[in-house]
């Protein structure tokens, strides 16, 4: 009812309902006079014939408060009641904000009904003989608070008086509506969680709408909890959702505070790390002695991988000495684990069952040294590259098919490209340029995105929701659309040539980067210079995540820093021994995984290479288990709440609130 529109159909709609309401009222007591009275006035008309008889006014009830069209107290047995019209002021709307004019027959004078009741209202303001001025039909929606009616009092606006009149009442028509429940529930389901909840709380009959079992299903799926469970396996959806925000609020204050549960994955006895990777809640690292590890951090589990070759290799650059057939890249996705190792070979294992011995292996009959590993989320796929040859390994009928590329220039970074609507493409870059093939039909002409002579790219990622691959070239990042292939934005601010950066795992529009020069920047993809740098580094970062709120990053001096994003500050830090070559984080779980530099450090005959401080490590840190009260009896646990600027619980042996 903002405008005049509004305004017009809104009183149409209203003149046409209590038109049809008075209209029945009055053919119903007109139907009862007939009958009681059938033999007088047919007496009376054959007397009378040509008399027209005059209505007999009406009376017109306005919250239990009568308002007569004739003031006459001896009148009042002979008046006609007309019964539910409570709104007092819907006759100003529906007569273009003017008040209807009823006669009284006494006097002769036309009064309104609205002034009527203004007046019974307000008899130490006005007197009955005074005359109300006429309301405006601007003055009806005023934002005003009153109208000055010329005397210099303020007059209570008509919408104002519409509002309370609504709230006075019991019955509200267009409130009272009786519709299916399954039309209710499919109205509700386009709500929001707090409109669900404030619809609740306007009836018995919406609260009983609004806490249905499948709107609070739909929602729980919608925030990504519960989403391989229907609605009829459990009950009190409601109450999940609860539980799972009220959690959520939990690990988010936790990652702020640094509490949780911190676990040290035992690594293999002799051994020296080489590679980490994990996906979700599983783990996997490869060691020196061939041997590859895997860690299930949900059902607290662990096994060991049996390699495929375990031969040794004599080294011919020395007189005396062999090579191990030892691990250098490892790679888990959702169903499958890979490891490359040094001699050349590729194993894959599945995670389904507890078979530890490989399910397909790979061996390059050219370079024999295979430089990258990727594995594909969404299906049984790996992606292999060893010089300048690219290789596709995908299962079709149990039984895994290779496809060979042949790029013509030593491949330097491999990514998949696997969007919902397209065919899966990998993005391959070699010094200077980089392409784009479809994997089923590799055999094709690729298409080539970026080629830019003298310009090295440090790394390269790609955005399977906005489409985007972002190339960085020394100091720079340039990102290209990947359907229109078009150059789509330049992005500044770093020193020195850029060694990581991540778009994949980052929200819309935004990509977090770190460089040689020590700093981490957050770029928005549709400005060229960063929104957030972040500084403190002793050397260069080789690892970066982020999301809604915070940066995670790792650096070669052993250092993971956790910045907080509105802020623009260092939460906290953890440092180790070795550089992290792996940092990744989830909602409530952080891995970090150390690998030394050297997989075969020089000691004397008085150490052991095995000693801790050569072996690297692998951190996880939980923040969905807050140990720092586990075990601490309730009687020492005080119930106020703890500043958020502290990690310690400051427990009284007798607190006084428990007293």
């Amino acid at each position: 009812m903002a405008n005049t529109e509004d305004l017009e159909v809104f009183r149409k709609r209203w003149k046409e309902e209590v038109n049809r309401k008075q209209s029945n009222l009055l053919r119903g007591n007109a139907d009862g006079g007939t009958t009681s009275n059938e033999g007088k006035n047919s007496a009376s008309s054959s007397r009378n014939h040509n008399v027209i008889t005059p209505p007999k006014p009406v009376n017109i009830k306005f919250n239990d408060n009568i308002i007569a069209s004739n003031s006459s107290d001896d009148s009042l047995n002979s008046k006609r009641e007309v019964a539910y019209y409570p709104f007092d002021i819907v006759c100003n709307l529906l007569k273009d904000g003017q008040n209807p004019q009823i006669e009284n027959q006494q006097t002769g004078k036309k009064e309104s009904v609205v002034e009527k009741k203004y007046l019974k209202r307000h008899k130490d303001q006005q007197s009955n003989d005074k005359s109300v001025k006429k309301f405006k039909l601007k003055d009806i929606f005023s934002n005003k608070q009153g109208v000055n009616d010329g005397s210099g009092k303020i007059r209570e606006r008509i919408l104002d008086k519409f509002i309370s009149d609504l709230d006075e009442i019991n019955e509200i028509p267009f409130f009272d509506l009786s519709i299916p429940r399954e039309v209710g529930i499919k109205i509700f389901q386009h709500l929001s969680m707090p409109d669900l909840c404030r619809c609740a709380q306007v009836s018995k009959s919406w609260k009983s709408l609004a806490e249905d079992e499948f709107l609070w299903c739909k929602i729980c799926h919608d925030l990504g909890y519960e989403e391989d469970i229907l609605t009829i396996e459990k009950v009190n959806w409601k109450d999940i959702v609860r539980q799972n925000l009220n959690r959520k609020r939990s690990i988010l204050s936790n990652w702020k505070e640094r509490k949780g549960d911190v676990r040290q994955l035992q690594h293999l006895p002799g051994g020296i790390l080489c590679s980490v990777h994990s996906y979700l809640n599983i783990v996997a690292a490869g060691y020196t002695k061939g041997d590859v590890k895997v860690w299930d951090l949900e059902n607290e589990e662990d096994f060991i991988l049996q390699p495929s070759n375990t031969s040794l290799i004599i080294d011919e650059e020395e007189e005396e000495g062999t090579i191990t057939n030892f691990v250098t890249k490892v790679s888990t996705s959702k169903n499958m684990i890979a490891a490359v190792f040094q001699q050349g070979n590729v194993d894959v294992w599945q995670l389904q069952g507890n078979q530890t011995q490989p399910c397909y292996t790979f061996v390059d009959g050219h370079s024999k040294r295979i430089s990258h590993l990727c594995l594909s989320d969404l299906s049984d796929t790996m992606v292999t590259a060893a010089g300048p040859f690219v290789h596709m390994h995908r299962r079709k009928s149990g039984l895994f098919q290779t496809q060979q590329i042949d790029v013509q220039q030593w491949v330097q970074h491999i990514e998949l490209f696997e969007p919902p609507a397209s065919p899966p493409h990998v993005a391959v870059s070699t010094w200077f340029k980089v392409s784009l093939y479809n994997m089923e039909t590799p055999d094709q002409q690729c298409t080539e995105i970026h080629n830019i002579v003298d310009l090295n790219i440090s790394a390269i990622d790609v955005s399977e929701e906005s489409n985007i691959l972002a190339v960085a070239l020394k100091q720079k990042v340039k990102l290209y659309d990947i359907h229109s292939k078009r150059e789509v934005q330049d992005l500044y601010g770093h020193t020195r040539e850029i060694s990581c950066m991540n778009l994949r795992n980052s929200p819309i529009n935004q990509i977090v980067t770190g460089s040689v020069d020590r700093r981490v920047r957050v770029h928005d993809i549709r400005t060229t210079n960063p929104v957030a740098s972040f500084t403190g580094h002793m050397y260069e970062v080789t690892s970066v995540q982020m999301d809604d709120w915070k940066v995670v990053s790792g650096g070669f001096g052993g250092f993971v820093y956790v910045w907080d994003l509105r802020m623009a500050r260092k939460l906290w830090e953890i440092h180790s021994r070795h550089p992290v070559r792996h940092c990744k984080f989830s909602e409530d779980k952080l891995v970090v995984g150390n690998v030394p530099s050297s997989k075969c450090p020089v000691v004397d005959e008085y150490e052991n290479i095995t000693h801790r401080k050569y072996r690297g490590g692998i951190q996880v840190y939980d923040f969905s288990r807050d140990q720092m009260t586990e075990g601490v009896p309730d009687i020492c646990l005080s119930t106020y709440d703890e500043p958020s600027a502290s990690s310690y619980n400051m427990a009284l042996v007798n607190p006084y609130d428990k007293i």
